[in-house]
Formats: structure tokens, C-alpha cells, sequence
């Protein structure tokens, strides 16, 4: 009986050990396994680290048009095609041809030659005034950038001035060439996205009518009275990239002049990345400039004609330049993939009807019926506007039209 009682406390004890030695064992596993074996089968695949700072590529496309100018037969028109929306004028029909190309574009520029104020009735040369439906429309249309510096933005003295001012703002469109405050004396529009920052730079040879608008707290800025150099210096100090508008040169000319040369080169040695030239009403040669700095200024001389009703069939031909901006890290931004896009500002002989074409779209049918052939009785062909567009652009630029 002793002896059995003995065997059995002796195994309870061993049993009693083994099971203490069992409860460390799993403790100790639980406390000292490799982290490695525990995520290994939860583990994702692995990614590539994030892209150093300084390796990133910001592009932006941009697409800019040349002078929008609204005669009597334009307004007309649009107050023809009036929409059921309370508005007046529709002047939508005009940029269906191009709205999906200027829409497209991350920034789209146009000169906007004619003042839109409400205080003024729509009127036509030589002292124009659009009506304020027409912002709602280029809105639409996919413009971002509104040049006001032009020999027209006073037609309607500083008060049209300003109201033009406000309303194109209104539309949430940038507006250059015309500033609520002078810092410094400069006259510079700072634009950022994509985290590339451009810098417009705008001015105008003149205006037809004087009269200061700083009475409204607003300036103006006039191309023989600018510091430009210190202007454009100033803006490529601040911005990756810098545009300059400028209106200048002579109407009908279709050879940039002594003066518009001289110019561009200052331009460009200050350091204007890109120059957009408007006023002579056809168009001009593009050049790519060499500058101080070792870099190359791309010039357009002038981009023609956008919306209008002037007489001549040179007059009829305009076009959309259109390039990219690219930014790698903290370097500054470069022009690249520079394309032009003739277009026809087709108004038939009564002048309703008015449309932007390209010029690959238009035909010889539409030439004869255009109001240069049937209301001024000058001559106008499409084997014409083809000869012009490729006697004034290198074809270079034309590959998109070409094509």
C-alpha cells in the first residue's frame, strides 16, 4: 500500500514537471519568434520607393489664340441665336469647330480686342463694345486666360475698362494686361498648376482713346513706357516659366518689322520663355530665339486673326499655337512639342452664321460664299488661305494641320 501510494505521488510529480516544463516552452515561443515569420504570411509585394523630389516631371499643354474681335454682323448674329435662358446672345455656334482643341488644353489664352461693359450698348469700329454675354461663352468655350492689353481697351473709356475687367473675373478667367495693383511698377500675372508657376507678362504698343483707369484703381500696361526688362527679369526671378502678350507690329503686315524684332530679342534676353505677339490682324512667322541666358525664347510674331469681319482674305486666317511646359524637380520649365493650327473665320455675305473652321476642314464651297468674295468683292480661295499659311509658317510647326 506504501509503496503504491509512493509510485503514484512520484509520477503525479513528474507529471506535474513536465507540464510546468510544456507551459514555458509555449511561452517562450510565443515571446521569441521572428517577426519575419510571423508577417511572412501576410506580407504584400513589394512596392518601388516614391519617386525622389527631384526626379518628378510636371507637364502642362497650352493653346493660344490670337485677336477676338466682335464686330456688328458677330453680336448680331449671336443676338439671333439667343438661348431661353434669360441671356441675350449666344455666341457659343462661333467656337463649336474648335471648342473640343481649346477645351483640351490644360491653359488656353486668347486676345480679347473689344471691351464687354454693361454701362455701353453693343457697338462696332472703331469704337467697339461686346456684349457681357460673350464671357459666359468663352468661358464655355475652355479659354482660362484673357488678355485685355490692346489698342482697343479703352474704346470704352476707364469705366469699360473696368467693367470689362470685372466681368471677365467674374467668370473665374484670368485676366493679364489689366491689373487692380501696381507693385513695384511691375505688371506681372502669376498662374500655378500642376505645381508649375507661370508668370504673364503683358503689354500694348497703345490705345486709341486715353484715359488713365487708375480713377478706378486699375493700370495698364504700355510697351514704350515699361521697364520690360526689369518686369520680365522679375517674373522668371518668381515663376518657373514665363509667357509674355504683347501688342505690337503693323496692321496687315504679314513680316514682323524692325521694331517688333528689336523687342522679341529684349524680350527673350530677359528671359521670356515664350512670346505671343497680336494687332497686326494676319499672320506672322514663328522663331525661336537664342537668348542671354543660353536658352531659346519661341516668338510667335503674330497669331492672326481669331473672330472678326475684316475685309481682306489675309485677314481671314489665324491660328492656335499650341505647345507643353514641362518641369523636372526643382529645374525650370521648358517649352517642347510646338504645333500650330491654321484656322478660317468664315462669315457669310449677311454676315449670320459666323464660325471658327480649321483650315483643314474648310472647303472651296465655303470660300464662295464667304463675305470677303460676296460683300467686299475681294478675292478669297482656298488655295489662297493654303498658300499664305504656308509661305508665313515653317512647316515644322504645321506637322498636326499637315497630317
Amino acid at each position: 500500500m506504501r509503496i503504491k501510494f509512493c509510485c503514484l505521488f512520484l509520477a503525479g510529480i513528474l507529471l506535474f514537471t513536465a507540464c510546468s516544463f510544456r507551459s514555458t516552452e509555449n511561452e517562450d515561443a510565443e515571446t521569441t519568434t521572428p517577426v519575419a515569420d510571423i508577417t511572412s504570411e501576410t506580407a504584400t509585394p513589394d512596392t518601388p520607393a516614391p519617386e525622389p523630389e527631384e526626379n518628378i516631371t510636371r507637364t502642362l499643354s497650352f493653346l493660344g489664340c490670337g485677336d477676338n474681335i466682335i464686330y456688328f454682323g458677330t453680336y448680331r448674329d449671336a443676338k439671333s441665336r439667343a438661348i431661353a435662358d434669360g441671356r441675350s446672345y449666344n455666341f457659343a455656334p462661333i467656337y463649336d469647330n474648335v471648342r473640343e482643341m481649346i477645351s483640351a488644353a490644360d491653359i488656353a489664352f486668347i486676345n480679347q480686342e473689344t471691351p464687354v461693359s454693361q454701362s455701353h450698348e453693343p457697338d462696332s469700329y472703331p469704337t467697339f463694345n461686346s456684349p457681357v454675354d460673350l464671357t459666359y461663352d468663352l468661358a464655355d468655350a475652355g479659354f482660362d486666360i484673357i488678355n485685355l492689353a490692346n489698342n482697343h481697351m479703352l474704346d470704352k473709356g476707364a469705366l469699360g475698362l473696368k467693367e470689362s475687367f470685372e466681368n471677365w473675373n467674374t467668370r473665374n478667367l484670368t485676366v493679364i494686361g489689366c491689373w487692380e495693383e501696381q507693385e513695384s511698377g511691375k505688371y506681372i500675372t502669376y498662374y500655378e498648376k500642376n505645381d508649375i508657376r507661370i508668370a504673364f507678362v503683358s503689354y500694348t504698343y497703345g490705345t486709341n482713346l486715353n484715359e488713365d483707369p487708375a480713377k478706378y484703381g486699375l493700370y495698364a500696361s504700355y510697351l514704350r513706357q515699361a521697364d520690360l526688362e526689369g518686369e520680365i527679369a522679375e517674373a522668371k526671378a518668381n515663376a518657373d516659366f514665363v509667357i509674355v502678350s504683347v501688342h505690337w507690329g503693323e496692321e496687315g503686315s504679314l513680316t514682323p518689322n524692325a521694331e517688333q524684332k528689336s523687342y522679341a530679342q529684349k524680350m527673350a534676353d530677359a528671359g521670356a520663355d515664350v512670346i505671343l505677339g497680336h494687332h497686326p490682324h494676319v499672320l506672322q512667322p514663328i522663331e525661336e530665339l537664342g537668348r542671354a541666358d543660353g536658352g531659346t525664347t519661341l516668338c510667335v510674331y503674330s497669331l492672326g486673326n481669331f473672330v472678326h469681319e475684316q475685309d481682306r482674305y489675309i485677314n481671314a486666317v489665324g491660328g492656335m499655337i499650341t505647345f507643353d511646359i514641362t518641369k523636372t524637380g526643382d529645374n525650370r520649365a521648358e517649352w517642347s512639342n510646338v504645333s500650330f493650327t491654321p484656322t478660317v473665320c468664315h462669315y457669310p455675305g449677311n454676315f449670320y452664321g459666323n464660325t471658327v473652321y480649321l483650315l483643314k476642314d474648310y472647303t472651296e464651297e465655303l470660300a464662295a460664299q464667304h463675305a470677303v468674295r460676296t460683300y467686299y468683292k475681294n478675292p478669297i480661295s482656298l488655295s489662297a488661305l493654303r498658300e499664305l499659311v504656308a509661305n508665313t509658317i515653317d512647316s515644322k510647326y504645321l506637322t498636326d494641320y499637315l497630317q
